[in-house]
């Protein structure tokens, strides 16, 4: 559901920008048309505009929250300063297969 809350916030807010435009285009016409598309308008985005409200508050708690997360990887990455690239030789890196052809 988290992945499908901003791409259904954005879609109901484009839904509304076309509501409006079609509000614009029917309103020396057909009046209650008009109000229909203006309303479902206003309730399209105000919906979109909540749904990206609280996907973002969502998030932005969520990294906040998770700071030692990062110590914590900040700490992983600080083991491998560590190592001393003249330890490994190149035996250790190679790893070849004999006697294993494709052909």
């Amino acid at each position: 559901m988290k992945k499908f809350r901003p791409i259904l916030g954005i879609s109901l807010l484009v839904q509304s920008v076309t509501f409006f435009i079609l509000c614009i285009i029917n309103a020396e016409k057909k009046k209650g048309l008009a109000a229909i598309f203006g309303l479902f308008g206003t309730i399209g985005g105000a919906a979109g505009a909540a749904l990206l409200y609280t996907e973002y508050k969502e998030r932005k708690f969520m990294f906040d929250e998770d700071e030692d997360f990062f110590d914590e990887f900040d700490e992983f990455i600080d083991d491998f300063d560590d190592i001393d690239g003249d330890d490994v030789t190149e035996d250790e890196i190679l790893c070849t297969f004999e006697g294993n052809d494709a052909e």
